[in-house]
């Protein structure tokens, strides 16, 4: 759960025809790039010589593998065709992109295109205008080490990651427990920032800005509104390709690019006929990735880097859809004997 994986058969297409549970245009390609939260169908023909043949993962990390040394082995399994014998020659590894391939996974998830029309259990219409535009930044933080612990950081410092210098902080009572029942125990505050708290350069070199203040701060956001989000990332330690998911709902990954995000540059760009519908999207390492949604579903949800040790550093936050108009668009009741949570 902390690596994106490249998944291939030896000797054989690939086509992708859904990913996140929605459709796609279909996608020829030999390999195919999966991070951590998303899924994908793919078909494939077997149209080769009978024989068996390595259905394998291989990793995929760009981050230096010094703070981040990764598993080099690949994980197999042999797809046999029908009447294959078991001691037929033995089955080839297929081939992989580099670990560090920063290029080809771009290009593969940039490719990607939604069905034009509609279909699929989370469709609704792509938000051509935005009522909310945010941007956050991901990235690493350093904190001072607590006493009487000792630091891996540089400089004895604490490592821990944050959105928008904010590192979540998980509450003792639940988030949505607390909302509903309108108790008010400062279990979260709604000042999470639209922007990052501190402005610097997002992808320059060692940018002075490593701040991450602890806290459990939720954004929120009325019924029905439509939402954007570029999530940046950050050079803050060193870059890497963050897969955030988002609970609750799917969005549109409208855009995607290398650099620091420019709104009046990059918006013209942004795909707002075809865009592929996910709830997980892989940020570009040392790039941006922009989504758009329309939040119809009311509730408390998680946003969250999925690689496991991000997350609990706090590569977190949440959003709160308010209620809209009747029972169909409001937050139905807990069942009677559903456990609460307590302080």
């Amino acid at each position: 759960m902390n690596f994106h994986f490249y998944f291939a058969v030896a000797g054989h297409n690939l086509t992708v025809v859904e990913v996140d549970a929605e459709y796609t245009e279909p996608y020829p390609t030999n390999v195919v790039v999966l991070a951590p939260g998303q899924t994908t169908n793919v078909l494939l023909t077997a149209n080769n010589s009978v024989g068996r043949y390595y259905m394998a993962l291989s990793v995929y990390s760009p981050a230096n593998p010094v703070p981040v040394p990764y598993p080099n082995i690949a994980a197999t399994a042999i797809l046999p065709y029908e009447n294959a014998s078991a001691d037929s020659f033995a089955p080839i590894l297929p081939s992989f992109p580099a670990v560090n391939d920063t290029d080809f996974v771009f290009n593969f998830f940039a490719s990607l295109r939604g069905q034009y029309y509609s279909r699929g259990y989370y469709y609704y219409k792509i938000p051509q205008t935005v009522d909310i535009d945010l941007l956050h930044t991901v990235g690493y933080s350093l904190q001072p080490c607590p006493s009487g612990r000792t630091c891996q950081g540089p400089n004895s410092t604490l490592i821990r990651a944050n959105i928008n210098n904010i590192t979540f902080v998980t509450p003792q009572v639940s988030i949505l427990q607390d909302y509903y029942e309108g108790r008010n125990d400062n279990v979260y505050t709604t000042d999470f920032p639209d922007v990052p708290l501190f402005q610097y350069n997002y992808t320059g070199v060692n940018p002075v800005n490593k701040v991450g203040l602890p806290g459990t701060r939720v954004r929120v956001i009325p019924f029905n509104s439509t939402v954007q989000v570029v999530y940046q990332d950050t050079e803050t330690l060193f870059f890497e390709s963050h897969p955030i998911h988002l609970h609750g709902q799917n969005f549109y990954i409208v855009g995607m690019g290398i650099g620091t995000f420019n709104a009046s540059r990059d918006t013209p760009s942004f795909n707002l006929i075809n865009p592929v519908s996910r709830n997980t999207v892989s940020v570009p390492y040392g790039g941006w990735a922009a989504v758009r949604f329309q939040a119809v579903n009311p509730g408390v949800w998680f946003v969250h880097c999925h690689f496991d040790i991000h997350a609990s550093w706090g590569m977190d936050m949440a959003f709160i859809t308010l209620n809209g108009v009747g029972a169909s668009q409001s937050l139905p009741a807990p069942p009677p004997d559903f456990p609460s949570c307590s302080a």
